[in-house]
């Protein structure tokens, strides 16, 4: 009996030293003492309170708004406690609040609003007003003046005034839109200024505020017109009718303007000058000839120098530089300097020892120029030539020279900037020829001058022995043309030009120069169809960003599609990509000059199709480096030669082109001492029926690289795919051998 109540006694005691260590373990904190506990633990007090506004406004009587109480605590944290405090108003016969903080408007006036929390309070105020003054409308618009009587050739500014509900008025002519009923009479700008241009009458709106408002302009002569010969012109041809036509000119200039009508018949001039609003219009371009006096000197000879505002229509200047034989270059028919708002329309330009037409000026230049329906035969210097000139139109004319000279003529040559010259619409034609330009596009000289915004389109350009030659520009656009010169020449400092959309015949094709190391920029040949009887593309010296896309390029099977050589500065970054080249001797050859380190560094030749081209489609060798041959399409035309030389040669990816029915598909060789290549990648290429067997110098493999010159290093040739090739192998020097994997061969 004493042995088994030992035993159970002894199983209590171990039962409760079990249940102790597990109490132990579950609140291993057990023994902290209570005060330790309060000692850790963290008072959080009620700080403040705010409205979610320091004004609650109200602008009629019962009308509600719900408040919004926000606590913030001793601890940083925020709590929305609308529903929780005391609310209180100050004078309830202004506003009254529910206990859930929403307020109802009683009465005209302003009372305090309290909140409390926990002996934490917030004030605010309540403040009821239903006087409001009324919103102030647009009522109507006027136009100052409220119409215009203006002669052609002038410019006037109109204001544009908005009244209000409040009788307020003030201007919004720079709000405004304008528009014109009859554009031919008188034109609007953003900025309100009217410019009229011939007789009759429009209506000039401006619209703002949903509202609008028109006044009339009648436009007429300016002060009349007078005839040339009621001041003693003859118009025999012999008699020198300088003083008569000066007369007239200055009789109408006094006036204010006019226009000095000229009948038919051939007029002897030394040079006239036209004052500002004064025009001359003939009774015919076939029937009225103004001509350089036979005896006029033989210096700055031009036949009419225009002036501001100033219009010449409906007559032949001719230059007469057969009497002239010791003439100078500034011998024009029509000159202009500094002469701003002109219009030379409707005449025959001949026979100027200079120019047809000379714009040009000092630093403030020629501004909105129009020079349109002209035609324009074998002036000595060109037949337009444009020096310092803004805002330019050129349209509509026919320009022609069969003495050798350029028709159209940009060469401006102060230190600025210049812009807007659109051309459209003209016949270019031209015999120009032993490196001569039948139309030069230049701008302002030495850096960060440019002629900007020149826009080139609808024009047709026929000068088989004479270039076409871009200089200068920014933004210029070549587009939708029809030009068939010997060579189209982007010189020096374009930058972001485009030329696109245009069909091409060249003997000589497109050349890229950088010229002194002064580079085109990012230039754009786009979507053009190019038919050439040399090379298709040049690209020499140095250019940076040029792009060849979409173009369609046929040669004649002597000339290289694509040749760079770079030999002043490096050629970066030139893409070919979607183009087709067909019937040419060579493809796309990259070049270099052996004794200096410049080299074509970025180019990229993505998407083409070559056929018909005599040898490899792709030639890369020289100073090349990061060069990409992708997705590119060989049919009949061998694929890409790599020629190491005597330079450095990196980075060259060859991946995903279909070559087929060429000689051979990838070869890389060397030749020179010093060259090296690094950096290789032939994979994912399908190479189809390549025809050559190999000689005693090379394998004629579908992929070859010479085994008996220095191997390139870091090479992978992988996931290509050979089918039926004469030799439907891949060889390359045994070093290289574990670097050649994952090939297909069929």
């Amino acid at each position: 009996m004493k042995s088994t109540l030992f035993l159970f006694i002894s199983a209590i005691l171990l039962l409760a030293i079990v249940i102790g260590n597990v109490v132990a373990i579950k609140n291993p904190q057990k023994s902290t003492s209570g005060t330790a506990k309060t000692q850790q633990a963290k008072v959080v007090s009620l700080k403040s309170l705010s409205f979610n506004s320091s004004n609650y406004t109200f602008t009629k009587v019962n009308q509600t708004q719900q408040v919004k109480v926000t606590a913030t605590y001793s601890n940083q944290t925020n709590k929305d406690v609308t529903n929780s405090v005391k609310y209180t108003v100050s004078n309830k016969l202004v506003a009254s609040i529910s206990s859930s903080g929403l307020i109802k408007s009683k009465s005209n006036g302003t009372t305090t609003l309290t909140a409390s929390l926990n002996g934490v309070v917030a004030t605010t105020t309540i403040t009821v007003n239903t006087t409001v003054p009324p919103i102030k409308t647009l009522v109507s618009l006027t136009i100052v003046p409220s119409s215009l009587d203006l002669t052609t050739n002038q410019s006037k500014t109109l204001v544009v005034q908005a009244i209000y509900s409040d009788q307020s008025v003030i201007n919004v002519t720079s709000q405004s839109v304008f528009s014109s009923s009859n554009q031919n009479v008188a034109t609007v700008n953003t900025s309100g200024v009217v410019t009229t241009t011939n007789q009759g009458s429009a209506t000039i709106s401006a619209s703002f505020g949903g509202l609008t408002q028109s006044i009339l302009v009648n436009v007429s002569a300016p002060n009349g017109q007078v005839n040339v010969k009621n001041f003693g012109a003859v118009g025999n041809g012999t008699t020198d009718d300088t003083a008569a036509f000066q007369s007239a000119i200055d009789y109408l200039g006094a006036r204010g303007g006019g226009t000095v009508f000229v009948p038919a018949g051939t007029y002897s001039l030394n040079p006239i000058f036209l004052k500002p609003f004064v025009n001359i219009e003939g009774e015919s371009r076939d029937t009225v000839t103004l001509k350089l006096s036979d005896t006029s000197g033989s210096g700055y000879y031009r036949v009419i120098t225009m002036a501001n505002d100033t219009k010449i229509q409906n007559i032949t200047c001719d230059g007469n530089a057969s009497k002239h034989p010791d003439g100078i270059e500034h011998m024009h028919c029509i000159f202009a300097y500094d002469a701003d708002r002109i219009v030379i329309d409707n005449n025959r330009l001949i026979n100027a020892v200079g120019d047809g037409v000379s714009i040009s000026g000092s630093t403030l230049a020629s501004d909105d120029v129009t020079i349109s329906n002209n035609i324009l035969e074998n002036n000595g210097r060109s037949n337009i030539v444009v020096e310092q000139a803004n805002h330019l139109k050129i349209f509509n004319n026919i320009s022609t020279s069969t003495i050798g000279r350029p028709v159209l003529h940009f060469e401006p040559w102060e230190e600025m900037n210049f812009d807007d010259a659109k051309i459209y619409n003209n016949t270019f034609t031209s015999n120009a020829s032993d490196g001569a330009y039948c139309i030069q596009l230049e701008g302002g000289k030495n850096d960060n001058n440019y002629f900007n915004h020149v826009e080139f389109n609808n024009n047709t350009v026929t000068c088989t022995t004479g270039g076409f030659l871009v200089m200068e520009t920014n933004g210029a656009k070549i587009h939708d043309n029809t030009i068939n010169v010997e060579q189209f020449f982007i010189w020096i400092k374009n930058k972001d030009l485009e030329i696109y959309n245009n069909t091409i015949h060249t003997e000589e094709g497109f050349r890229v120069e950088g010229t002194w190391g002064i580079n085109s920029v990012n230039t754009q040949v786009y979507d053009n169809i190019v038919s050439t009887n040399q090379n298709a593309v040049t690209v020499v010296a140095g250019s940076e960003g040029t792009k060849f896309m979409r173009n369609d390029f046929t040669g004649n099977g002597t000339g290289t599609a694509v040749y760079t050589f770079a030999s002043v500065t490096d050629i970066k970054n030139t893409s070919f990509i979607d183009n087709t080249f067909t019937n040419f001797d060579t493809g796309i050859v990259t070049d270099y000059n052996v004794y200096d380190v410049l080299k074509i560094d970025g180019l990229t030749i993505q998407g083409n199709t070559f056929k018909k081209i005599n040898s490899f489609g792709v030639n890369i060798k020289g100073t090349t480096k990061n060069v990409t041959v992708d997705q590119n399409t060989f049919t009949g035309v061998s694929g890409v030669s790599i020629i190491v030389q005597d330079g450095p040669m990196t980075n060259i990816n060859i991946t995903n082109n279909s070559i087929s029915s060429g000689k051979n598909g990838i070869y890389q060789t060397a030749s020179g001492k010093k060259g090296s290549l690094s950096g290789l990648i032939i994979s994912g290429n399908l190479i189809s029926y390549t025809t050559d067997k190999g000689d005693a110098w090379h394998t004629g493999a579908a992929i070859e690289l010479d085994q008996n010159t220095t191997p390139p290093t870091n090479v992978s040739i992988t996931t290509n795919t050979l089918t039926g090739n004469a030799v439907n192998k891949i060889t390359v020097p045994k070093v290289l051998l574990p670097f050649v994997q994952n090939n297909i061969f069929n």
